[in-house]
């Protein structure tokens, strides 16, 4: 068992150092946070500093120290293994190098230390926390959490040598027993290989076997549904007693109309419209995006004013499945009642898109407010039927000459 106290040094000009003890199989080891606070700040009790309003970032950086030493000590220890005094010491350099190059002191360096693939996933995340979005460090944490749980219950060590086409199979078939979808083991896999690209840059590994083309990222088509606009309207007017899931269904209503990804619906307000037309950045290209606006996009945002609230993607889904499934037993329409049970926050930029190019608005218009920067990709994404192609085709001039 491994257990981490936090302390203050004594007091100097710039304040007291934030030190720590951490312990673990009978040996203990006395590092520095690099963090100051005044004495009369430090809550020997809590092991923060306080007023938390006032020490928000310390605190967090304490908690990321925290969990830092907790998983490396995880990685080097997996639960029902047994080391001798020698194997500990040995560890207990490697938390100590590793934890110096967590904190920026010290460059990765393959002579002096040797990470393992886990240990290397906070130092992966700590480097790009402010070059990439918040949420696409999160979900590394998913992946270590797999690695760790499939390390244990297999028996398999987990490192960059260790990956390998045996690795891929094992790893991919506990993740289908999990009962994820082949989207997300895909997602699973491409971290991996971007962990162990990475790794080879740091000259960490030389192993390349992540790059085999049987090393692939599973992926299957999918969010495939759209609502038409009627199937949209007929929604909006679907009586929900429920507040808040009248409030997630009207806010997919909503951003059936802008095309937006669920990271930029709060973009979506009356500060950022501007003569009939919205402007936002998108958090995931950073590229500006001007949308007109639909009338009922101002209705539902003066619908709510203060209450206009964005819930998160997971619990946003879960309201959509509830709502489409409602949807279903109130047979809303005439047509795929099926559909309805797919619906999710990534159903309105198909549904933005698809109904925006069978009502004839041009392609690359519509692009240039979906982000794909070919019509190839484009077309890809967009879900029209071949019904609903010659549908839009038959009042070409070319089809009535």
């Amino acid at each position: 068992m491994a257990t981490i106290m936090f302390y203050a040094d004594k007091e100097r000009k710039n304040g007291c150092l934030i030190l720590l003890t951490f312990t673990f199989n009978n040996l203990r080891l006395r590092l520095s946070t690099g963090l100051n606070v005044p004495l009369k700040a430090w809550d020997t009790n809590d092991q923060k500093a306080k007023p938390q309003k006032d020490y928000a970032e310390t605190n967090k950086q304490l908690r990321e120290i925290n969990s830092f030493l907790l998983d490396t000590y995880d990685g080097l220890f997996p639960k029902g293994s047994n080391s001798s005094k020698e194997e500990i010491k040995k560890k207990s350099l490697e938390i100590r190098e590793a934890y110096q190059v967590f904190m920026g002191r010290k460059e990765i360096s393959l002579e002096n230390h040797k990470l393992t693939l886990i240990e290397y996933i906070p130092i992966f995340q700590d480097r790009y926390k402010n070059k990439v979005s918040a949420n696409h460090i999160q979900h590394f944490n998913g992946i270590k959490t797999h690695l760790e749980t499939f390390q244990k219950k297999t028996g398999t060590i987990v490192d960059f040598d260790t990956i390998n086409k045996d690795f891929y199979i094992s790893f991919t078939d506990y993740l289908k027993a999990a009962n994820l979808k082949p989207n997300t083991i895909g997602s699973h896999i491409r971290r991996i290989k971007r962990l162990m690209n990475e790794a080879n840059e740091d000259k960490l590994t030389s192993n390349q076997e992540h790059r085999a083309r049987n090393f692939k990222v599973l992926k299957e088509d999918a969010d495939t549904i759209y609502l038409n606009t009627e199937e949209i309207q007929a929604l909006y007017k679907l009586k929900i007693d429920d507040e808040r899931m009248r409030r997630i269904r009207d806010l997919f209503i909503l951003n059936c109309h802008t095309g937006l990804r669920h990271s930029d619906w709060s973009k979506v307000t009356l500060n950022n419209i501007e003569d009939g037309k919205l402007f936002v950045k998108t958090q995931k290209t950073k590229e500006p995006v001007i949308i007109p606006v639909h009338p009922i996009i101002l209705e539902i945002i003066n619908k709510y004013g203060a209450e206009y609230r964005i819930p998160t993607n997971q619990e946003a889904n879960r309201v959509l499945r509830w709502v489409g499934e409602y949807a279903v037993t109130k047979k809303i329409t005439n047509g795929n009642l099926d559909k309805w049970l797919q619906i999710r926050t990534h159903t309105v930029r198909r549904s933005f898109a698809t109904n925006a190019y069978l009502s004839g608005v041009p392609m690359l218009s519509i692009m240039q407010i979906t982000g794909h920067k070919t019509t190839e990709s484009f077309l890809r994404y967009i879900r029209i039927s071949k019904l609903e192609n010659a549908m839009k085709l038959k009042d070409h001039p070319f089809f009535n000459a």
